[in-house]
């Protein structure tokens, strides 16, 4: 759960119910699951989970003194790693679910409801003074109607973008749905994407991939769709993009998140270390290994990122060739009552790729490092590249900085500063020999970064 708001009520039963669980965590299981059994008869259409527990806080990492209990569902066949038995995890942001033959609470999901064994998931995240004193109480066909769904009016597509280099596409990379914690459904966050620019979307609920069904594959007018999950650990989020199944987030070894990172990008999937910074939540993992990308850039840029940047930078001082990618970490659109630290919006900033408008291309580009960030779909657009016809030479384009300072940086720090005096400037650099690679960042005169692009490395040079 990402604030206090109040929750739209889903429809709950009204008679007792079948099935009462019980139990209480000490602060000694704080950030360790616990898988809590119960037993299905045969012949069932429908199940209602509702959870409660005392001394009930925010998930927000600055808030603390209480307790925050996530849950998940999974059923007979299993609680295995990767097991077709996990039918959803909703963190605490759904205290009532439902999971019913032909519909379900999302992010859960629908389907026959076997007889045998199943669990309800609990995670204490937090665990407060008082211990935390659990309740979950099951009902067997309870017939709950599905809810009725109410959608957004569509704003339609920007027209008045600044002009881009032919083969880049504009795009953002986090955002999240009803399908996890977020306010809006899969349409309107891709309608919204639309009406801000983007030519791509990257799709993160968190721990499940329920939502890929509700958007489908984009295009046509709309954004693509690159298909993904935040990987949702005690110790830290990370996204993988182009899969189609969930990744184990239960255990919060680092030995473990590793494994299931390497796992994940030898399936084909892009995988990026999310949100490293003070209350991210942070990146809690000293893992040089397992992640093609690092998210250096989380929603506006004033909120902590500079700390991310700095981490990035030191990877890159070691030689770990991971390039830099942005997301917004969008929530909700039907703004009103959110809280400051979560009126982000989509494509602040913006992730810039150099590809052909199809996944596969978009993904090759993020691994590759084909790509900057920039503080929205209006730009800065900053561009570097190695001078093919002069080695040892870079060129720099920058469009929209007029007022900012280019600055360009090695592994030793600054190698050069330029001051933008327009909309449209350019320049050659000739770097130093021995430099290990070389970026570009833009910086406003109040000190904070508009745009940044992905390191060359000496042997492009």
């Amino acid at each position: 759960m990402r604030d206090g708001r109040e929750r739209r009520t889903p429809p709950t039963p009204t008679g007792a119910p079948d099935r009462v669980l019980t139990g209480t965590f000490a602060k000694d299981h704080e950030r360790r699951y616990a898988h809590v059994p119960f037993e299905v008869p045969a012949g069932l259409h429908q199940l209602h989970v509702r959870y409660a527990y005392n001394d009930q806080i925010d998930s927000d990492p600055l808030i603390t003194g209480g307790n925050t209990l996530d849950i998940g569902v999974f059923d007979e066949r299993g609680i295995a790693e990767s097991s077709p038995g996990f039918r959803g995890w909703s963190g605490s942001e759904k205290m009532d679910v439902t999971i019913d033959e032909a519909w379900a609470t999302p992010p859960y999901r629908k389907g026959k409801i076997g007889a045998g064994t199943w669990h309800v998931l609990l995670g204490p995240y937090k665990v407060g003074p008082r211990g935390c004193e659990w309740k979950v109480e099951i009902w067997f066909d309870p017939g709950l109607p599905a809810p009725q769904q109410t959608y957004l009016a569509g704003t339609g597509h920007n027209p008045s973008l600044p002009a881009k280099r032919p083969g880049w596409l504009r795009g953002d990379l986090h955002c999240h749905t009803l399908f996890s914690d977020g306010d809006s459904w899969p349409v309107e966050m891709l309608e919204a994407a639309s009406a801000a620019g983007l030519d791509f979307l990257g799709v993160t609920d968190h721990n499940n991939v329920a939502h890929h069904a509700s958007y489908g594959p984009g295009g046509r007018g709309q954004p693509i769709v690159i298909p993904g999950v935040e990987v949702t650990t005690y110790g830290g989020h990370w996204n993988a993009w182009g899969t189609d199944r969930w990744w184990e987030f239960r255990e919060p070894r680092a030995e473990a998140v590793e494994r299931t990172m390497r796992a994940a990008a030898a399936s084909g999937a892009v995988v990026s270390i999310n949100h490293p910074k003070p209350f991210g939540p942070p990146w809690e993992y000293a893992i040089d290994g397992g992640f093609h990308t690092v998210e250096v850039w989380n929603g506006p840029w004033q909120r902590l990122n500079r700390a991310a940047l700095d981490r990035w930078d030191e990877l890159l001082r070691r030689g770990v060739r991971s390039p830099a990618v942005g997301g917004s970490d969008t929530h909700y659109l039907r703004v009103g009552d959110v809280p400051a630290r979560d009126a982000d919006s989509l494509g602040t900033p913006t992730t810039w790729v150099h590809a052909e408008a199809t996944v596969p291309s978009i993904l090759a580009a993020l691994k590759e490092g084909r790509s900057f960030v920039s503080e929205s779909p209006l730009g800065p657009q900053v561009y570097l590249d190695p001078d093919p016809g002069h080695a040892g030479r870079v060129s720099v384009e920058v469009r929209d900085g007029s007022g900012a300072a280019l600055q360009l940086l090695g592994d030793r720090g600054m190698l050069a500063s330029f001051r933008i005096d327009g909309p449209s400037w350019d320049a050659t650099f000739d770097v130093l020999r021995g430099t290990r690679f070389v970026r570009a960042q833009l910086m406003s005169p109040a000190g904070d970064v508009r745009a940044l692009t992905n390191p060359i490395w000496a042997e492009r040079l």
